[in-house]
């Protein structure tokens, strides 16, 4: 006899794409060009990410409220915004192919992520068929919440169609495995496939 049905819901960077870690702005930080300035730049630019991601603000709103509150000399916006998003639609191939192979099963399959609108209409543009075969693509720039605010869950929980304690959240950010957990859901912190796939047997 075939097992139930059951829902997942994903976290895009860290999960099912590929993240740089310091390299991503330690280019960005190239791009400023004022070393001395680093660390308030990079207190800033984090800062203020929750407001880009969850659609607040535009990116070039972002960008002129880190140059303005750092106190940065001009710089070209545009050159950082392409520093910032190298690398950005890599994806982690046997994750991918583990959620295909959930998908294949029967299961049900949503996405939900922090990222700004630039990134979520790359990501459409290089992974736009894959994204069109899931139950649900959650963009908080879209939903205009970011994670871990607990209504970015229940956009999630509507969107996919079930109660919360029904939905498998994976995501590799430990404040976001928490809020999915407050939110009713099993949550699960990501760090290996191998171990992701230990939990789920």
């Amino acid at each position: 006899m075939a097992a139930s049905p059951k829902t997942y819901l994903f976290d895009l960077y860290g999960v099912t794409l590929k993240v740089e870690g310091p390299a991503q702005f330690e280019r960005v930080n190239r791009v400023i060009g004022e070393p001395e300035k680093t660390e308030l730049f990079r207190e800033v630019y984090t800062e203020l990410r929750q407001d880009l991601n969850a659609g607040r603000i535009s990116e070039i709103s972002y960008w002129n409220q880190v140059q303005a509150r750092v106190g940065l000399l001009d710089f070209d916006f545009g050159e950082a915004m392409v520093a910032d998003y190298v690398g950005i639609t890599e994806m982690d191939e046997e994750v991918r192919g583990f959620i295909d192979g959930l998908k294949d099963q029967g299961h049900r399959v949503g996405v939900l992520a922090n990222i700004p609108r630039g990134v979520a209409e790359r990501l459409r543009d290089v992974h736009g068929q894959w994204l069109n075969s899931l139950d649900a693509v959650l963009f908080s720039c879209e939903i205009d919440t970011a994670k871990p605010d607990p209504r970015a869950y229940e956009v999630a929980i509507e969107a996919l169609g079930v109660p919360a304690g029904e939905i498998t959240f994976v995501d590799d950010r430990s404040v976001n495995v928490e809020a999915a957990r407050e939110a009713g859901m099993n949550a699960i912190h990501f760090t290996t496939l191998d171990a992701l796939k230990e939990r789920l047997s």
